[in-house]
């Protein structure tokens, strides 16, 4: 009952909503995905690991990031041709990573965040447009440093005529905190799939980040999907 799939993916950068992840290196990134439909059309569970290399401050012993996620996914009753919804956590897992620099010892990094998003599809003559709404929330963040609230509002259309998808992005994440990280991020997105293999370029930039950082990143992926 329920369907597996696997994705493996290279990205020349990892970059997390405006952040390099792995000091300008470049990623190995890779999932695994369970989904079973309980409610043909409007409710979809699904569970699933996803991995990546990643250095620096990011995790500076183990060198990797482990997400493990599940949530329910679907189409919005009465309105199945236009609306979508998502609804889970995320646990984002540093194996080996802990903070020394606590005058109690060390503590654990990992942090949760829950979410929910709200998509819509907008049919024309020329090309279907989607739009979508995003809320996370983590009571910790990274380090249990502060908790924080990130929405993120995006919009991806196909090039008509073309193999060609484009899409972009605006971020904003919030602090509970004074003195948190507030920042907004920024992506456009170039992306289509050819040989079996999925393609992307991506550009990404920030603005008023806390950290004197590099904003303007350009990465591409390649990735292929089972």
């Amino acid at each position: 009952y329920g369907d597996v799939s696997a994705n493996v993916s290279y990205y020349s950068q990892y970059v997390w909503r405006g952040e390099q992840q792995n000091a300008g290196q470049s990623a190995i990134q890779g999932g695994l995905d369970y989904g079973a439909t309980l409610l043909d059309t409007y409710i979809d569970f699904y569970a699933g690991i996803w991995g990546s290399n990643v250095s620096g401050a990011t995790n500076s012993l183990s060198g990797n990031e482990l997400d493990y996620y599940a949530g329910f996914s679907g189409a919005v009753p009465f309105l199945e041709d236009y609306f979508s919804y998502d609804g889970g956590f995320l646990y984002y897992d540093y194996p080996g990573m802990t903070d020394q620099n606590t005058a109690d010892g060390a503590r654990n990094v990992d942090f949760f965040e829950y979410y929910g998003s709200l998509s819509a599809t907008i049919p024309n003559s020329v090309t279907d447009i989607g739009i979508s709404y995003y809320y996370g929330y983590s009571p910790t963040g990274f380090q249990g440093n502060y908790g924080y609230d990130y929405q993120n509002v995006s919009v991806e259309l196909g090039v008509p005529n073309t193999p060609f998808t484009i899409s972009g992005g605006a971020g904003f994440s919030g602090s509970d905190t004074e003195g948190g990280n507030q920042y907004t991020d920024y992506i456009a997105s170039l992306s289509t799939s050819a040989f079996g293999l999925d393609l992307g370029l991506n550009f990404t930039t920030v603005s008023g980040y806390a950290a004197d950082v590099d904003s303007d990143q350009v990465t591409f992926s390649i990735g292929k999907s089972f």
